[in-house]
């Protein structure tokens, strides 16, 4: 009898949880980023403070060449297209693509390279008629709908022996600037959104990223962690800064549960911060995962 209530408690959460749709989630995310490209770069990126300290170790690992011909997949507002663009010399080339029109008008702006272009366009749907020597993403992957179609059409575009790195975030435990709010969010709001939906956590596991590179027909994968430390400040500057950028896409929903809802997320949410709290300010530690993998 237990079991056949659960069952149907199971079913009843399913037909109130909606469906994934991914052009939908496409549309929101792009809504979202053109929205928040500008404080995302001036407060977080441009400044390599906290994960985008990773931006230094991901060009690293690329073994930028001067005549390299690159493309920065998901590039945002090209923090790492400038690091690149910087090896670069007359005979290379650099090429980033994003859904956001916001961030890559940013992107144009901050970069200097000559040999540079930016284009709108979705990492599903790669399309160019040349091949490159190397292909890199910080913090995108996660988040594509079709991880395994992005990879295996960046393995089409990649010359014979060519390199890949992506850089991902960490599990929630390892991200906690993330889980801190966002756990008691989907505690008490379990329908915040679609099953299905891409999280930030998604490949936060070394094996799970190695065996994704892998699986897309990439070789002698290896997967790097890196740890750094990001400080927001105090609890309600970090809880302002959340609620108006990483939550922004789902802050009207959130708000419309009302203000019993929203203090009681904010109250769990300061509960689980106090462990990273010392005089007043906070720092969360913050893994970030980067493979490289090569074209077979």
């Amino acid at each position: 009898m237990r079991s056949a209530i659960i069952n149907l408690s199971f079913e009843k959460f399913e037909k109130m949880t909606p469906t994934f749709d991914p052009i939908q989630y496409k549309i929101t995310t792009k809504a979202n980023w053109n929205t928040v490209a500008s404080d995302y770069h001036y407060n977080w990126a441009d400044q390599k403070i906290g994960p985008f300290k990773s931006t230094t170790e991901l060009v690293k690992m690329a073994d930028i060449k001067s005549d390299d011909k690159v493309l920065d997949v998901a590039c945002g507002t090209g923090v790492v297209s400038k690091e690149i663009s910087q090896f670069l010399g007359p005979n290379g080339r650099l090429v980033g693509i994003d859904l956001s029109r916001n961030a890559l008008n940013i992107a144009r702006k901050s970069i200097a390279f000559q040999n540079c272009t930016f284009i709108e366009m979705d990492a599903e749907n790669i399309g160019f008629n040349f091949k490159f020597d190397k292909v890199t993403c910080q913090y995108g992957l996660m988040f594509f709908p079709d991880s395994q179609k992005v990879l295996k059409s960046i393995g089409k575009i990649l010359n014979p022996k060519g390199m890949l790195v992506v850089a991902v975030h960490g599990l929630a435990e390892e991200v906690p600037y993330f889980s801190t709010i966002m756990n008691p969010i989907l505690e008490h709001i379990p329908d915040i959104r679609p099953i299905g939906t891409p999280t930030v956590h998604r490949f936060g596991n070394p094996k799970e990223l190695e065996s994704e590179v892998a699986k897309a027909g990439f070789v002698d994968v290896t997967v790097a962690l890196h740890g750094f430390v990001y400080k927001p400040g105090t609890f309600e500057e970090y809880w302002e800064d959340y609620m108006h950028s990483t939550a922004n896409s789902i802050r009207v929903k959130i708000e419309s549960h009302g203000k019993d809802v929203m203090e009681k997320i904010k109250k769990d949410a300061k509960k689980n911060a106090s462990k990273y709290e010392e005089k007043g300010k906070l720092a969360f530690p913050w893994t970030v995962l980067i493979a490289s993998g090569f074209n077979h």
